[in-house]
Formats: structure tokens, C-alpha cells, sequence
């Protein structure tokens, strides 16, 4: 593994439950909304239950995002619904929020403000350049893979955590 990657230790932030979300969003009707109408691939979802307890394995997921972000509104609900379709006992999921731009910076300085957003938007194991940053992460904390904005490489996040886990068992 690529000693660049971050771990499930390098997360210093306190993060927020799916409860805590929903609580702080409360007002923004396009989360819940966008919670409630996403359809899950059951078929993908049975075979990541499966992969999880066939290799008594845990996934342990971050979500690095913000209030703001309009694909985190999209895709953090989305997420949360796929968490919660897997056996608490097997998921633990994590979201760290307050990422904030900087409008002030200059060429090649970071986007994010340094005052306003968490450690983990500058640490460079993380590389937090687009949010929501999704980063997937084994029992033993070692990282899977992460998701950029928006699932690239599959059409889904479900399929995207499939791949990660198919690819480390």
C-alpha cells in the first residue's frame, strides 16, 4: 500500500454520525429528499454484505464535505442510505464537514481556508482537491480507495465500494 494514503488513524476532526447530519441539515430539503428518493442496488448491496462477512472484513468510511457543496447534497444522502443497508456491526461511517474556500488565495495556494476548515483538507495523505471526498478504509484502517465528487469509474457509489473491496480481499 502506497505509504501516501491515508489511514483511519490520520483522522484527527471530530466527525459528525448520519444522526448529526440530518440534524444540522435539517433545512435543507434537497437532503432528506435526496435521501429518501435514492434507490438502492440491492444486488450490489447483497454482494457487498456477502464480501463483508465472508472475509469478516469491516469498511469504515469518511466523508470529507460541506453545507455548501452541491454534490455533497447529492451524493453524502446517497452514501448515508447505502450505510445504512449494511450491518451497523460490519460499517462505521464518519462525516467531517466545514470544508471552506478560500477567496482570497492566490495562484497556486489552496482552495480551502486554512482558519476555517479541518486539519485533514491540508494534510497531504488526504488530498482533499474536490469535494465531497470519500475515502473507504479496511478493519485495520488501512485505505481502499476513495471516491472524488462523484463515482468516475462505476456508475454508482455502491459499485464503487464493491470494486475497493473486491480488489483488497
Amino acid at each position: 500500500m502506497d505509504s501516501e494514503n491515508p489511514t483511519w488513524s490520520d483522522i484527527k476532526s471530530i466527525t459528525m454520525t448520519r444522526d448529526d447530519y440530518f440534524a444540522e441539515f435539517k433545512e435543507k430539503a434537497e437532503i432528506k429528499s435526496n435521501f429518501e428518493s435514492y434507490t438502492l442496488k440491492m444486488k450490489i448491496i447483497g454482494e457487498i454484505r456477502t464480501l463483508l462477512k465472508i472475509h469478516d472484513e469491516h469498511l469504515k468510511i469518511l466523508a470529507i464535505g460541506a453545507g455548501w457543496c452541491k454534490d455533497c447534497t447529492s451524493n453524502i444522502p446517497k452514501l448515508i442510505k447505502i450505510a445504512d443497508s449494511l450491518p451497523s456491526e460490519r460499517v462505521q461511517l464518519r462525516l467531517l464537514y466545514g470544508i471552506r474556500v478560500n477567496p482570497y488565495r492566490k495562484s497556486g495556494e489552496p482552495i480551502w481556508s486554512k482558519e476555517h476548515s479541518p486539519p485533514e483538507a491540508f494534510d497531504p495523505k488526504f488530498m482533499v482537491t474536490k469535494i465531497p471526498m470519500i475515502y473507504f478504509f479496511n478493519k485495520a484502517g488501512k485505505f481502499l480507495g476513495k471516491i472524488i465528487e462523484n463515482p468516475t469509474e462505476y456508475p454508482t457509489i455502491e459499485e464503487c465500494i464493491l470494486s475497493f473491496l473486491k480488489e483488497h480481499s
